[in-house]
């Protein structure tokens, strides 16, 4: 008890009392220190944890990883046998950041600390983007050409407000209404993977020259990461900034918005002197549904019919709108549908986008007449959506 005594005066501490039990009046300068837990690590501290006998925890028989921790760790590998490497930031931003790459909404609602390590970033990260750019700057300022880096990690935003702060005992384990009272005491917490890309993804050499890193391939990586967690996924064209509007896209799981792609905007790579054609994904790992147990497609006996089909449409038209309508007038005998060629030497601002079609039938071979039905099918529903021609025809 005297140590304890001793340690809890060395931190400014007032001390009354003898024997077992203690009186401490915490000093103004410590708001830290809460409960027993808090004094109890004080003294630790500053009397040795060496003094403190060694055991072994009990560990929770069969036990495994969560399926959040399969997925950073499936992830970080991936990403990591890419050529990729992780870093990990503070999650402390600036407003300059923030306010530089143009966020909006829930994005741009921050909390800003009390007490922050430095008063350039008074803010929590809504985004992995500020972090993994000023990491990015850092890099090339220091001599580094070709970067390709991630992270995974959480952010916070504040969109809900917050409940009163909960500081329950430790001498037992909390009533479950103590625990929600807990959680609502904290932020939204979302959890991210992000990553920055500028310079060449295959380097040059005497054997020739590397090849850039493009928007297409940051979209790529994306998509490589939601379909690894087994779900299905629509891209569309998208402006969210810090992202050049004509080269971004969103990617959406069930119709809700889980990840954005792209070319980073110029103003932004010119305003933090990065490569030009910079490139940057982030994908939210925790809005991906965890998926069940895949079902093996069944094998049929009978052969697949390929059908090859170019539609002429407007140069604006989305190439996934296009697919969508075929999809819908084909049927449901069709058994994949593949963009393979867009050629947009056309008069009248046109394009042509030319699929494969495949179809096929489980309990027979399907004939030529009913094949030529169901590519007609399609077709029509091109037209009757989006003004689709077939281009002979146009």
């Amino acid at each position: 008890m005297k140590q304890a005594k001793t340690a809890l005066l060395l931190i400014g501490c007032k001390v009354l009392g003898s024997g077992d039990l203690l009186t401490v009046e915490v000093p103004t300068w410590r708001p830290d220190l809460i409960n027993f837990a808090d004094f109890a690590e004080e003294i630790a501290r500053l009397n040795s944890y060496d003094l403190i006998p060694a055991t072994l925890p009990i560990g929770k028989g069969g036990a495994r990883l969560s399926d959040m921790q399969y997925r950073k760790r499936s992830v970080a590998t991936a990403l990591a046998n890419q050529g990729f490497t992780e870093v990990i930031n503070y999650p402390f931003v600036s407003q300059e950041m923030v306010d530089l790459l143009g966020f909006t909404g829930d994005r741009a609602k921050s909390f800003r600390i009390a007490n922050p390590m430095s008063e350039e970033f008074p803010l929590l990260r809504t985004h992995l983007l500020p972090g993994l750019l000023t990491t990015a700057v850092r890099n090339i300022g220091r001599g580094a050409k070709n970067l390709a880096i991630f992270e995974i990690g959480t952010v916070f935003r504040n969109t809900t407000p917050l409940g009163k702060a909960v500081n329950p005992g430790v001498n037992k384990r909390p009533s479950e209404k103590i625990i929600k009272e807990i959680y609502d005491g904290v932020p939204k917490q979302m959890l991210f993977v992000g990553a920055i890309v500028t310079g060449e993804k295959i380097l040059s050499d005497w054997q020739g020259s590397g090849s850039k890193f493009t928007w297409s391939d940051a979209i790529a990586k994306a998509q490589e990461i939601i379909e690894s967690s087994g779900n299905d996924f629509e891209v569309i064209r998208s402006d969210l900034a810090p992202w050049h509007p004509g080269r971004c896209a969103e990617l959406r799981v069930n119709g809700k918005p889980v990840a954005h792609a792209g070319e980073l905007h110029p103003r932004v790579t010119a305003a933090l002197n990065l490569p030009e054609r910079s490139c940057a994904f982030a994908v939210i790992l925790s809005e991906l549904p965890v998926a069940g147990v895949t079902q093996a497609p069944a094998i049929w006996n009978f052969p697949a019919v390929v059908q090859d089909v170019a539609l002429v449409v407007n140069a604006k038209t989305i190439a996934a709108d296009l697919t969508a309508a075929l999809k819908q007038g084909a049927g449901s005998l069709l058994e994949s549908i593949v963009l393979f060629d867009r050629y947009d030497q056309m008069a009248d601002d046109k394009v042509s986008l030319a699929f494969t079609l495949t179809f096929r039938a489980s309990d027979r071979t399907l004939t030529s007449d009913e094949v030529a039905r169901y590519r007609d099918q399609a077709i029509a529903q091109a037209a009757k959506t989006l003004g689709a021609v077939l281009r002979g025809n146009a």
